[in-house]
């Protein structure tokens, strides 16, 4: 019996031990298998992880440090590190952009005014004549402006026609041959706009022979010509044997902006091979310039600091005994008054 029961204590054990080794044997991976593929797949995911870090890094690196095209001296004198700031440049931009697009559009002209020779005149829109001539007003005392042609105010050569006189007498231009360098010609749209120009010359044409290219042809400038007969009246032919020119351009008005001209900086001091200076507390400063002493109440533009830099400049070695200053300009290319000189003798 005492066999017995050993026997059957010796097999419950053997049983237990090789269930024990198949468990282990299960449990243990194969290679490539098994407890190390979660850890890998950390990894992996950890890699990635990394990855997505370096490249968010590196997108707001270029969205933290930007080149913006601020009026001025250069196109990327100026970075921004403030998103809000290059939110605001960019609407700055915009709205210059707009101006100049409307600028360049010029206007749908209603009325001339001549001031010097006392015109005030409708203005009526004329073609091109069956004759290839450019048409002229019916109304003796108004003015036709060449429609097919240039706008007043954008670039090119706008053209305006009226007569000189007629049956009754003096007409529109009667003393359009008057207006000397620097008369103004005023010219208004519909809803009230003013352009105003200024006569830069005049010129007298055998009408079978003015330069069409010169009045009418392309030009880099935003120019108006006024046409009228002049000369000789020849009964055969039924007009003048002449055409005046006026040549005038517009007066370019800058660009106004509802901001105030930044402040200057200050306490600008030279310290030992340093020049330093206060920030100005401007959200809109869009940096610094600073002008070397070249001569005597001579300077040079010689280096531009973005706002976010350190305020402080080298100064080049062999030239630290001239004087220098420094301007602020804001993100609308508005540049301040400069600041007090200094040098290093101070």
């Amino acid at each position: 019996m005492i066999e017995m029961k050993w026997l059957s204590t010796f097999l419950t054990i053997a049983i237990l031990l090789t269930g024990l080794v198949a468990f282990s044997t299960a449990s243990t991976p194969s290679p490539g298998q098994g407890t190390n593929m979660p850890e890998v797949a950390h990894q992996d995911e950890s890699e990635q992880t990394g990855s997505e870090d370096s490249s968010e890094q590196a997108d707001q690196e270029t969205d933290v440090e930007q080149a913006l095209n601020i009026p001025g001296e250069g196109d990327s004198e100026f970075t921004f590190v403030d998103t809000a700031i290059l939110e605001e440049v960019e609407a700055i931009q915009s709205q210059i952009k707009d101006h100049e697009q409307e600028k360049n559009q010029g206007v749908d002209p209603v009325e001339i005014r001549i001031p010097s020779i006392n015109v005030e005149a409708t203005i009526e829109d004329v073609g091109i004549l069956d004759n290839g001539q450019m048409g002229v007003p019916e109304d003796v005392d108004g003015v036709g402006w060449f429609e097919p042609g240039t706008n007043p105010g954008a670039i090119g050569n706008s053209v305006m026609a009226g007569h000189v006189d007629s049956k009754t007498g003096p007409a529109v231009f009667f003393e359009l041959e008057d207006l000397v360098e620097g008369d103004e010609i005023i010219v208004l749209d519909s809803d009230g706009n003013e352009l105003t120009f200024e006569v830069k010359s005049k010129e007298s044409y055998d009408r079978n022979d003015a330069p069409m290219n010169d009045i009418f042809g392309a030009t880099d400038t935003r120019s108006l010509n006024l046409i009228t007969c002049s000369g000789t009246f020849n009964r055969e032919a039924g007009t003048h044997d002449e055409r005046l020119v006026v040549y005038t351009e517009l007066v370019e008005e800058d660009f106004e902006l509802d901001v105030d001209v930044p402040q200057a900086p200050d306490n600008v001091k030279v310290q030992g091979a340093f020049l330093t200076w206060h920030a100005v507390r401007d959200d809109l400063i869009a940096g610094y310039r600073i002008y070397q002493e070249t001569d005597t109440d001579q300077f040079e533009h010689i280096e531009s600091l973005s706002a976010h830099e350190r305020k402080s400049f080298t100064l080049p070695e062999d030239q630290r005994e001239n004087g220098y200053y420094i301007t602020s300009v804001d993100l609308y290319g508005q540049e301040s008054e400069r600041s007090e000189l200094v040098n290093t003798d101070e």
